[in-house]
């Protein structure tokens, strides 16, 4: 199991866009980068919203972005990449206490679907793997459900250019932050949301549509097809909105310090309840750069 989590970790950080990628009130326009001015800054910061599981061939990264990059002084993500001790946390926080196994809390439907989606795709079921918590399990469905053998990440891209430039990164939050998140939604939801994945036969058809309206920028429309997600519609707010709330602060302090490029998951930049509008509210001008 110790080998099976750290072959996990990444595609763990990596999860947390897969249920926040939009929520929109009104159309903010076809954009995933803005830029953020006014207020008494004395330098421009970017937004950008990010997907964190991506075919690599259908990964862009256009000169709008670069250039953003190449103007700051500072990357922050959701969770600081660059942190040596992140890794080794994910593992801890990924298991079951006491390595509880789940396997018998899913229906027995879903025990078969998933305990032989699981074998089929890793060599090993759920008598092993379901000391996972539900969410590992989640991530490690969702990466095998992708039509592609080479996964992108723009977390991993972002770290490369902060190492490469040497810019200093930092974190919104943390891994146990975000890991609290889901020890918060009833375990029956999780594992229903696991079943769906594998034997609703829609699931890939709808992350190719997803995947397409983020390759557009069209923030509306990735609101309207996240939002039929049932454990959206439920624990929205402690997905989404709460969190974009804790951020704003630590945003503030951020622009106001040095041009900062901050990129979080798509989903947490558009609604009433979004990055940008809360950073609008705050007094501040974002504007999409197209």
């Amino acid at each position: 199991m110790k080998t099976n989590l750290k072959n996990l970790s990444l595609l763990l950080i990596l999860f947390f866009l897969i249920i926040s990628k939009s929520n929109s009130a009104e159309n903010e326009g076809n954009s995933l980068l803005w830029k953020i001015s006014g207020n008494g800054l004395e330098q421009e910061s970017y937004l950008f919203g990010t997907i964190h599981l991506i075919c690599q061939d259908q990964f862009k990264m256009d000169d709008r972005i670069l250039n953003a990059l190449g103007k700051s002084k500072k990357i922050a993500l959701e969770i600081d990449m660059s942190d040596q001790n992140m890794m080794m946390e994910m593992q801890r926080l990924s298991v079951n206490a006491d390595f509880k196994n789940i396997k018998d809390e899913f229906d027995p439907k879903q025990i078969e679907a998933v305990d032989e989606f699981l074998k089929n795709k890793y060599g090993t079921g759920l008598d092993q793997l379901g000391v996972l918590k539900p969410f590992v399990l989640s991530t490690m469905i969702i990466t095998k459900l992708l039509p592609c053998e080479e996964i992108s990440s723009y977390e991993m891209f972002f770290l490369q250019k902060s190492q490469e430039g040497n810019t200093p990164m930092t974190g919104l939050e943390t891994i146990e932050d975000q890991v609290k998140i889901f020890d918060n939604i009833p375990l029956k939801t999780q594992l229903d949301d696991i079943g769906d994945l594998v034997m609703d036969e829609s699931s890939i058809k709808e992350f190719d549509t997803l995947v397409s309206a983020y390759l557009d920028e069209d923030i509306d429309l990735l609101y309207e097809l996240i939002t039929k997600n049932e454990m959206f519609k439920n624990h929205g707010d402690m997905l989404l909105a709460d969190r974009n709330k804790k951020w704003i602060p630590l945003i503030e302090d951020l622009v106001k310090e040095q041009t900062t490029f901050i990129a979080v998951g798509s989903g947490h930049l558009a609604s009433e309840t979004g990055v940008i509008q809360l950073l609008r509210d705050a007094g501040y001008e974002v504007e999409p750069v197209k």
